[in-house]
């Protein structure tokens, strides 16, 4: 029997229906084309050419429809997703303070979740240990079946290689050495046998805000987090900018005072050194050691160890000095590095989260926004706006399930 020869057009119209497709199924998990004209609109292509498309994902079990919405124009256009049970990811945000993992379906909705204390100063190898644990016992209770889990993002608050997978460096104090050059990726890989994928936890924080949150719909903006560490990550074009080695966004070790105090980086004032968590924590247990009076003494019965950013806003919200004038001094710090930044770059939205404004959202009324006032450009300032994220502290989980989720598209469009 004759072999029929493809042609080159035949041999390729495959592969060109493969491409158009995973643009398709991208654009449907973003969240923010759900309908064919939109797809259309977005993509350039007729809405003819867009329903084959969209028909074929159906047929592989990736896509379903929704119920069709009210509509002013005449037919209603249906909604479009992607089917929730196509694949489930799991996301574990290992941070200064707490130690976060979820399971997500592939539309980033929460199955189950838990959250520890990282308890950092008792090593890495715990470290590691114990989130191991903490993903077993998450995927033991999701009552998922192991083949349904496709893989598992990481979020880590050092400073991260995400092409290698790897921790270069973790700049607080006692861990530098602790976690230098340290692969996470390939240790959870051996371990679940899974695919994995590495990020810095500001960043996934941020990719939850752009898919979940007040980004969402945005192509710009910038987000600050601002908790025991402080980091930012940038969005320009509907994109996360990560910089040339992969390491934007590190706003804490820029330099806001000469003489400073030391930070963990090595370098003197750093705004993390003086404006995070831990910094505005220190502040207050020093004052109260050389007897400065204040409300926290008894809200924490005299113990210094039990001083929190929580209680250190509700002291301010009562009036205590101390809190006050601790909470106002952070904030300027904060201020003048994000002018620098709104004169820079010229965001039109800045995105505050983190447990420091979880605790004291009224910093967002003042001082912050008359110093960045103050020392922005007239017109850059004009354009901004600021606003509190809303999501929880689960964000920086579930914006590395959410990427792992991003990353695997392509193979589940290929099984």
């Amino acid at each position: 029997m004759p072999v029929k020869k493809s042609t080159q057009k035949e041999s390729e119209k495959p592969r060109g229906m493969e491409e158009k497709e995973l643009v398709i199924l991208h654009l449907i998990h973003s969240g923010l084309h759900s309908s064919r004209l939109k797809l259309a609109q977005e993509t350039g292509l007729s809405p003819a050419s867009i329903t084959p498309i969209i028909q074929g994902l159906i047929n592989k079990g990736l896509v379903v429809e929704g119920t069709a919405v009210s509509s002013t124009l005449g037919r209603r256009p249906i909604p479009l997703e992607i089917r929730s049970d196509a694949a489930y990811f799991v996301g574990v945000d290992i941070g200064s303070f707490y130690l976060r993992v979820v399971i997500t379906d592939i539309n980033g909705n929460i199955k189950c979740q838990h959250q520890s204390r990282t308890t950092i100063p008792e090593g890495r190898d715990l470290v590691v240990k114990r989130a191991f644990e903490a993903t077993r016992d998450v995927i033991s209770k999701s009552g998922l079946p192991k083949a349904a889990i496709k893989g598992i993002g990481l979020a880590h608050s050092g400073v991260i290689d995400s092409q290698k997978g790897v921790v270069l460096s973790f700049p607080r104090p006692g861990q530098m050495a602790e976690w230098k050059d340290i692969p996470l990726k390939a240790l959870f890989q051996k371990e679940f046998k899974i695919p994995c994928l590495l990020e810095d936890s500001v960043r996934t924080i941020a990719t939850a805000e752009k898919r979940f949150g007040l980004g969402k719909g945005l192509s710009d903006f910038l987000y600050i987090d601002v908790g025991v560490g402080i980091g930012a990550a940038i969005f320009r074009e509907g994109k996360l900018y990560s910089g040339a080695g992969g390491k934007a966004g590190e706003f804490g070790h820029i330099t806001v005072d000469g003489n400073g105090p030391l930070c963990s980086c090595g370098n003197n004032g750093c705004l993390e050194a003086v404006a995070s968590c831990a910094a505005i924590i220190e502040s207050v247990q020093t004052a109260m050691k050389r007897g400065v009076d204040s409300q926290i003494r008894t809200l924490t019965g005299g113990e210094p160890d039990q001083i929190s950013i929580e209680l250190i806003a509700q002291a301010a919200a009562k009036g205590d000095s101390l809190a006050f004038r601790v909470l106002q001094e952070a904030a300027s710090y904060i201020a003048n590095g994000l002018a620098v930044i709104v004169n820079l770059l010229n965001p039109t939205h800045i995105i505050f989260g983190g447990a420091l404004f979880r605790a004291a959202p009224h910093l967002l009324s003042y001082p912050i926004p008359s110093i960045i006032r103050q020392r922005s450009l007239e017109k850059s300032f004009n354009d901004l706006q600021l606003q509190l994220s809303p999501l929880g502290g689960e964000a920086g989980a579930l914006g590395a399930a959410w990427l792992m989720a991003e990353k695997t598209l392509e193979t589940l469009l290929s099984e």
